[in-house]
C-alpha cells in the first residue's frame, strides 16, 4: 500500500537546502515547522504502524530549468525524522529512520508544465516483500 503526501513548499525552507548559509535559528523553526506538518499530514491520512516502509520524496517543478538534485537532502532528512524518528516530533510510523526500516530512495525532479512546485512524499509499506522460492526450496517440495 502507498499513501501520498503533497507539502505546498515552492523549493526547500530557508536552512533546508544544503547551499543555504543561514543563522542556526532559522534552520531550526523551518526543521520544525516541517517535522510538525509532515507528522499531522502521516496521522490525517491514518498511516498504521509498520515494520519497514520507502520514503520516496519527489519535488515536482513546471520547468525543465537545472536544479541541484542534492540540495534538497537537509530537507528530505527532515522528512523522513518526521516519518520515523524515535525521538522529536514523529508520526512514528516506523521504529526509526534507518535503514533496517525505512528505505530512501534519492529525491527525484519530476517536470509538470502548468503546475505549482511543491513536493510529493510517497510512503510504501514494503514489511512483508514477495520473496521467490530458490528452485532447491520447489523441488524439495516436490
Amino acid at each position: 500500500m502507498t499513501w501520498t503526501l503533497e507539502l505546498p513548499y515552492e523549493r526547500p525552507p530557508k536552512g533546508l537546502h544544503a547551499n543555504d548559509r543561514v543563522h542556526h535559528m532559522v534552520k531550526a523553526r523551518s526543521a520544525k515547522e516541517i517535522r510538525e506538518r509532515v507528522a499531522v499530514l502521516c496521522r490525517v491520512a491514518k498511516i498504521p504502524k509498520l515494520q519497514r516502509i520507502s520514503v520516496q520524496v519527489v519535488w515536482v517543478v513546471p520547468t525543465r530549468h537545472k536544479r541541484d538534485e542534492d540540495g534538497p537532502d537537509p530537507l528530505c532528512k527532515v522528512i523522513y525524522d518526521a516519518i520515523g524518528s524515535d525521538r522529536g516530533v514523529s508520526a512514528r510510523i516506523v521504529q526509526d529512520d534507518t535503514k533496517e526500516f525505512m528505505d530512501k530512495p534519492r529525491l527525484v525532479i519530476e517536470h509538470q508544465p502548468g503546475v505549482t512546485a511543491h513536493f510529493r512524499v510517497q510512503i510504501t509499506d514494503i514489511s512483508n516483500p514477495f520473496r521467490p522460492e530458490t528452485v532447491d526450496q520447489i523441488t524439495r517440495r516436490l
